[in-house]
């Protein structure tokens, strides 16, 4: 019986996990395109609709660190489910809102929910799939979150043409009612109940996230830098506090030991510069298609599709990959390729023929997508079941603050070139962003080379 439950975890657990991820990338995807089309139905300014999105990311930044604690005192099982069930909540209040205000409040514990979802999705995978297999896990987890904010422009565009705009958020409640009775049954249950936390660091800690993570949204929004450049600051000095008082902390949020695990610190610093170039592509590469080839949101997430198409093929390939290399020399190189991906975006212009941009996008897709599998199983992977919550929360912290850094640094490098020189094309701007994004890409590879050689 013990055997049959096994089989049926390590059956179904991805695709729960995979569908919730999918429809929070999908979601805030979605949101995002319609924000001009929500500004102009609720009759409010551009930049107060906007806080759709900052509430969000800053909710969901609250919580993220929590993660890791939670589902090891209480089991990953109730914690999902508790997080679906917010993130469903929010869904139907969002659904039915009638004034921006209580969109805004809907959109707080919708945040809330959805950043659960995927620290504690990834970590029941860890904790019931032995290395070996963790690989092609974990690539059918993060899948989503490479095609839904890809698809995502797209479901934004056709629900607000020809339905409602509340349908993005309703369309949730159902498979999150159908994802609660699955998660019920299939995840797992470890749990240690004398487990402890510092509050008091925590909360230092949380804020110190949502100040970070409130101050890149700003970036990405104003050519005027005063204001979210204070609460970067006090983001960093509060995170500076945190890591000086968990020092002497017997329970910390996140304990230090876990940076003498070489595989995790490396996973770890390697994904905070990796993931500034893969946060961007979903922001930058749209906007692009829009100014330089005139497309439509629509049109443009119908454009991004040989993105999303590789990203999928990808998938299929990395735990080959990985097995006839190993972990160093795969991310070293596509690292690289990687990097050089993004560089070759600077041949695009507004003549550029479609073949070659389909080209360069499947090109992207499959090697970002492979990127994402490997940096997330390297970071966990030699991380001990005690330490996996908290490794795990940690690193779902850093994929949302880089994810957010990639949308700033590249909404940065566009306004730096703007202003260098006003009188250039547009495309000479994307260009000047792509560069730079790519250089940044490749530092990670020559972090990704302190990988032990056995890995």
């Amino acid at each position: 019986m013990h055997n049959l439950t096994i089989t049926k975890q390590k059956r179904y657990l991805p695709v729960v996990a995979a569908i919730s991820f999918f429809m929070a990338a999908l979601d805030s995807t979605a949101v995002n395109t319609i924000i001009p089309y929500l500004s102009n139905y609720f009759n409010t300014p551009l930049f107060k609709t906007k806080n759709i999105i900052i509430f969000y990311m800053v909710a969901g930044s609250l919580f993220i660190p929590l993660t890791g604690f939670l589902c090891q005192k209480y089991g990953c099982r109730i914690i999902f489910c508790i997080s679906l069930a917010i993130f469903t909540f929010g869904s139907l209040f969002c659904g039915i809102s009638q004034t921006l205000d209580e969109l805004l409040i809907a959109r707080i514990f919708q945040g809330m929910g959805g950043a659960l979802m995927l620290p504690i999705g990834r970590l029941a995978i860890i904790q019931t799939y032995p290395k070996k297999e963790l690989v092609k896990a974990l690539s059918m987890v993060t899948l989503p979150a490479l095609t839904g904010p890809l698809i995502g422009p797209i479901v934004g565009g056709i629900i607000t043409s020809y339905f409602h705009w509340s349908l993005i958020f309703l369309i949730n409640i159902p498979f999150g009612i159908l994802g609660i009775l699955f998660a019920l049954k299939i995840f797992p249950n470890i749990k240690d109940r004398s487990t402890k936390i510092d509050y008091h660091g925590y909360g230092i800690f949380a804020i110190s996230i949502a100040c970070l993570t409130y101050a890149l949204s700003l970036y990405s929004e104003t050519k005027y830098y005063s204001i979210p450049t204070i609460v970067l600051g006090a983001g960093i000095i509060l995170m500076i506090i945190y890591w000086i008082k968990s020092f002497n902390q017997k329970h910390p949020l996140f304990h230090y030991s876990l940076f003498k695990i070489k595989t995790f610190s490396v996973g770890i610093f390697g994904n905070v510069v990796a993931r500034i170039g893969c946060g961007a592509v979903p922001f930058l590469l749209p906007l692009m298609l829009q100014i330089l080839l005139s497309l439509s949101p629509v049109h443009c997430g119908f454009a991004m599709l040989p993105l999303a198409i590789a990203s999928i093929v990808g998938k299929s390939f990395v735990d080959r990959l990985i097995r006839l290399i190993g972990y160093r020399y795969f991310l070293f190189f596509n690292t690289i390729l990687l990097s050089l991906s993004y560089i070759s975006y600077t041949f695009i212009t507004n003549s550029s023929s479609w073949i070659l941009l389909i080209v360069l996008m499947l090109i992207t897709g499959f090697i970002n997508s492979i990127q994402f599998t490997a940096m997330n199983t390297i970071t966990v992977l030699d991380l001990s079941a005690k330490k996996q919550p908290s490794g795990s929360g940690l690193l779902s912290t850093v994929m949302q603050l880089s994810m957010a850094s990639g949308v700033a640094v590249s909404a940065i490098l566009l306004n730096i070139d703007q202003t260098l020189h006003p009188h250039a094309l547009p495309a000479t701007h994307f260009h000047f962003t792509w560069f730079w994004l790519g250089t940044t890409t490749m530092v990670s590879a020559f972090i990704f080379w302190f990988i032990p050689k056995n890995k």
